[in-house]
């Protein structure tokens, strides 16, 4: 599998919680980077418990694939991502609203499967958007 597919594979495995395909695309001691915890998640099992906290606020949360750039072991990942809060979001009540953010993500691959991620979803982007934050025009 190319590292465009593998990206596509791991976009599906975001969008369905489906761990037999998370350990199928990343590395069992793959390191996950993500911007509201100072300590990275590790492999598919970490990353299924931060998707399970972004449910729990957005259970109709997907994200979709806008672009990828390939270079060597590096990809980045521009993407869409969209939900509905109905849950609790970073301390914030459920507001009901919709959302809809681009996030970049930078992969690092070895052996075929991802190793490492730093994420840099627009968290702003989604606290304006469900209303828990309020922007002076």
């Amino acid at each position: 599998m190319s590292h465009s597919q593998v990206i596509h594979r791991f976009v599906e495995f975001i969008n369905s919680a489906d761990a037999a395909i998370g350990n199928e695309v990343i590395h069992e001691s793959a390191e996950f980077h993500i911007p509201f915890d100072n300590k990275p998640l590790k492999g598919a099992s970490g990353y299924l418990e931060m998707l399970g906290g972004m449910r729990g606020a957005f259970p109709d949360i997907q994200w979709s694939v806008e672009q990828i750039i390939s270079e060597g072991d590096k990809v980045v990942l521009r993407s869409k991502t969209r939900g509905t809060q109905t849950g609790p979001f970073m301390g914030f009540p459920p507001s009901g609203k919709t959302f809809e953010i681009v996030g970049m993500n930078l992969f690092t691959f070895s052996e075929g499967k991802i190793v490492e991620e730093q994420a840099l979803p627009d968290l702003f982007g989604i606290l304006v958007q469900i209303g828990a934050v309020q922007v002076p025009l």
